[in-house]
């Protein structure tokens, strides 16, 4: 029996935003570059892995250095700042499987199909820097959560470790004995601090498929006023801090890829399955609702899936075409985000956003609303330099990397144009914006394989079996 066309994940795979409106790269309003009332002697960025640039799985010296703070940086030097802004580096292609040496990266493995995954015949990279004396200016640790900031000295003291024992070494090799991301922020004495901690806090929960607990709003609220008090109590009140908000989670393609409507029958099939699972689930000719289970695992009850719920990136392919999954064998719960759990992650990140605009504002901070900005990309696009048009499809609509979760180069460069936006509306500044589009993508190859002019990456059963994924 056939359990799914790929040609219904072409559809989605190739769903983006078409009208062009909203989100531009544009140039400033200033006659020419310049910091308007930001005196920025040093900069340092807190942040988890969007802020350090790790992409597609990976975090390697090529993507690195496209990372937003380091794109910012750039932006502030062009307007007559005078910064050097040192980056953990790893060089390519970048950190390891964990207890591997394989590179955790993904990559477009073979044009035949394509297939995409981690090269297993690769070597990993290594740290570039670790001897560097002072902190480094980019403090951003794949997987960290807003607890980290203040307690996370290395791998041992992480939440990770600390709270489900899974040590996470890259913050012993971000960190390096020098203490916590507060502590070597303030020993940096920056003028100018970035601050985006609170996404892995809700996303962990998401990817899961609601497998693993989020941080409850109350103490998320009460561990981000200890941040930003603690921040500013260290950098003084005539530094600028800039802080952003948390995006709504099931708008990236990790949750929008496979349909949750996939499920292609003829007649003959749609009366099979009926009598197979006795009428319980309506099935018809034509597009169902897979069926997966509501709990982890085999757990739960069963259920029909509806455009409510999401399949997420990590379900086997293949389990979905040859294996029968979605039918008479329910998708696990662990791959699927359902109604009830999209509800509790959507009412996560309201009761996070509404924490950190209180706090941003009573700590005199500049809020970017990336909620807003993903939200606005996800429906329309975003128009880079020359009228390209980038949308949140995943590798199509090249924002997104290979995970499905990080941005890629270009999206990077929109989140530092978000931020450098910020910046120049609060004080007076005519920093130059980055130009998207001159930014590294997703390898043009891709494009040998393509419908209605679009490409269409398959993804390969050995997707995540070797992903030990960090996530935001």
């Amino acid at each position: 029996m056939s359990t799914k066309r790929f040609a219904a994940l072409c559809a989605a795979l190739l769903t983006g935003a078409l009208m062009i409106s909203g989100c531009k790269d544009t140039a400033p309003s200033g006659p020419t570059p310049g910091l308007g009332s930001l005196a920025v002697t040093n900069y340092v960025a807190v942040g988890n892995s969007i802020t350090a640039g790790y992409q597609s799985n990976g975090w390697f010296e090529s993507a690195q250095k496209y990372s937003f703070p380091n794109l910012i940086a750039q932006q502030l030097n062009a307007s007559g700042a005078s910064l050097s802004f040192v980056q953990p580096l790893w060089s390519d292609p970048g950190t390891p499987i964990p207890g591997t040496t394989i590179p955790s990266r993904y990559l477009i493995l073979s044009m035949a199909g394509p297939i995409i995954g981690p090269d297993l015949t690769a070597t990993q990279g290594v740290p570039e820097n670790l001897s560097y004396a002072a902190p480094y200016n980019n403090l951003g640790v794949p997987g960290a959560l807003l607890y980290d900031f203040l307690n996370a000295k290395d791998a041992s003291t992480c939440a990770a470790a600390v709270f489900a024992q899974s040590p996470n070494p890259l913050f012993t090799t971000t960190l390096r004995g020098l203490g916590t991301q507060l502590e070597q922020a303030r020993a940096l004495h920056p003028s100018l601090a970035t601050f985006w901690l609170g996404n892995n806090d809700i996303l962990g929960y998401a990817a899961s498929g609601g497998a693993t607990t989020s941080t409850p709003s109350v103490l998320f609220a009460g561990l981000y006023n200890a941040s930003l008090d603690s921040l500013r109590a260290a950098l003084g009140t005539s530094a600028t801090i800039v802080v952003a908000n948390i995006p709504d989670v099931t708008a990236i393609p990790f949750f929008k890829t496979i349909p949750s409507q996939g499920l292609v029958l003829s007649a003959a099939q749609a009366a099979a399955l009926n009598t197979a699972t006795g009428g319980a689930f309506n099935f018809v000719a034509g597009v169902n609702g897979f069926l997966a289970y509501t709990g982890v695992g085999t757990s739960g009850t069963v259920k029909k899936l509806t455009s409510s719920d999401f399949v997420l990136l990590t379900c086997p392919q293949d389990s979905l075409t040859k294996a029968g999954w979605g039918s008479l064998k329910p998708i696990p719960g662990q791959y699927v985000l359902d109604a009830d759990e999209v509800a509790f992650a959507h009412s996560q990140v309201a009761a996070y956003n509404g924490t950190i605009a209180a706090v941003a504002a009573s700590h005199n901070a500049i809020l970017v609303d990336i909620n807003a900005l993903l939200n606005q990309i996800a429906a329309s696009g975003y128009v880079a330099t020359g009228g390209t048009l980038l949308t949140s499809a995943y590798v199509s609509g090249g924002i997104f990397s290979l995970d499905g979760v990080h941005p890629t180069d270009k999206g990077q460069g929109i989140i530092a144009n978000a931020f450098i936006l910020a910046i120049n509306q609060k004080l007076g500044a005519s920093i130059p914006y980055v130009d998207v589009n001159s930014l590294p993508g997703i390898p043009a190859p891709l494009t040998k394989y393509n419908i209605g002019g679009k490409p269409v990456p398959y993804v390969s059963p050995d997707f995540f079996k070797y992903a030990q994924m960090q996530l935001w």
